[in-house]
């Protein structure tokens, strides 16, 4: 899928394309131009120094006119243009060049140079992930990114994560992981004891069902409308914008903002591309992506308070939960902080919390 290109880039564009044909008008010479199409190898640095465009393939599973994307555009958008049209970074969207574990697998041996990936698949490459996921471990937004923007920095740069074949360039906002259903409101873990909640597929996830009194039902995504619509769930679990985008409001009138996990998306570089840039456009195309999670918060924001005024103007109640509340969501769950694989990523949780 051609990447549909912003007006600041096609400007850029054109800006070289007149510099270069300006330099060989005054050097009197002509000849064939080299251009790099986007392949399936990353370019090399000698490319991208002697002043010719080199292309890269960035891939996301998301829509092109998710907030995500707009953000991964911006930042393509800012290293064409501090690199002075050196590095075209194409988006793929709609995962033309594959799921999400097939952009993994891409980008460990070189074959992809830059993915957009959600922290839950990358949590079976780079364990120490799982900290970041545990249920009840943010406060509130704040919290979140601080924690990403130092703890979560740190991991997505280690030596881990180096290892498995990828570097990390930053998060993107994708809000939190709420509880909703067909039958009450939800203000307390009591609220829940009974509920056949559909969740993921994993340990953890069914066992903070279970730790909040609920049953932890496994079904497929694309049935939980009719599950809710039938009764053969109670309510389910994602994100207040996806409750509305999948049309689950529909069927499940109660939303309850508890805030259980979070998971993010990450912007990967393959880690074979980043040995052979150099120093000065790995800084170039990190900074840029730190800048457009920057912008993306604000995308996400905006959306998450349009979406709620829709909801609410539709008739579904959106719980917000107190203080006291959302501490007895913390007490049921935050034993399985210390039990989860033995209690391996302990230390991290326990830092990560201690930053809220």
């Amino acid at each position: 899928m051609a990447k549909k290109m912003i007006s600041r880039r096609n400007f850029m564009k054109c800006t070289v394309a007149m510099a270069a044909a300006a330099g060989l008008a005054a050097c009197g010479g002509s000849g064939n131009s080299t251009s790099t199409a986007a392949s399936s190898t990353a370019g090399t640095s000698s490319t991208a120094a002697s002043g010719e465009t080199v292309k890269y393939r960035c891939s996301t599973n998301h829509a092109e006119n998710f907030n995500v994307s707009q953000a991964l555009r911006y930042w393509s958008d800012l290293v064409l243009e501090r690199t002075n049209g050196r590095i075209e970074i194409d988006i793929y969207y709609d995962a033309v060049l594959g799921d999400e574990k097939s952009a993994i697998e891409q980008c460990q041996y070189g074959g992809l140079e830059f993915a957009r990936i959600n922290i839950s698949p990358m949590c079976e490459f780079v364990d120490d992930l799982n900290a970041l996921s545990m249920p009840y471990i943010y406060k509130n937004d704040e919290h979140f990114w601080k924690v990403a923007e130092t703890l979560g920095m740190d991991i997505l740069r280690s030596d881990k994560m180096k290892e498995a074949g990828f570097y990390g360039l930053t998060w993107y906002d994708g809000g939190t992981r709420n509880f909703y259903n067909s039958k009450h409101e939800i203000h307390t873990p009591a609220d829940m004891k009974g509920m056949n909640i559909r969740v993921q597929e994993s340990n953890l996830m069914i066992s903070m069902i279970e730790a909040l009194g609920a049953v932890a039902t496994a079904m497929p995504y694309g049935d939980v409308y009719s599950g809710l619509q039938t009764g053969v769930i109670d309510g389910a679990e994602n994100s207040m914008v996806q409750y509305k985008e999948v049309s689950h409001c529909e069927v499940a009138k109660y939303f309850t903002l508890d805030g259980h996990t979070r998971a993010p998306d990450m912007l990967v570089m393959s880690e074979k591309l980043r040995q052979k840039l150099s120093e000065d456009d790995v800084k170039i195309i990190a900074d840029a992506a730190m800048e457009s999670w920057v912008y993306q918060r604000d995308l996400w924001a905006e959306v998450e308070a349009n979406v709620r005024a829709e909801l609410e103007k539709a008739g579904n109640v959106i719980t917000d939960l107190t203080t006291d509340e959302f501490q007895q969501f913390v007490d049921a769950c935050s034993p399985l902080w210390e039990s989860y694989n033995d209690g391996k990523y302990l230390d991290l949780i326990n830092q990560a919390v201690a930053m809220g």
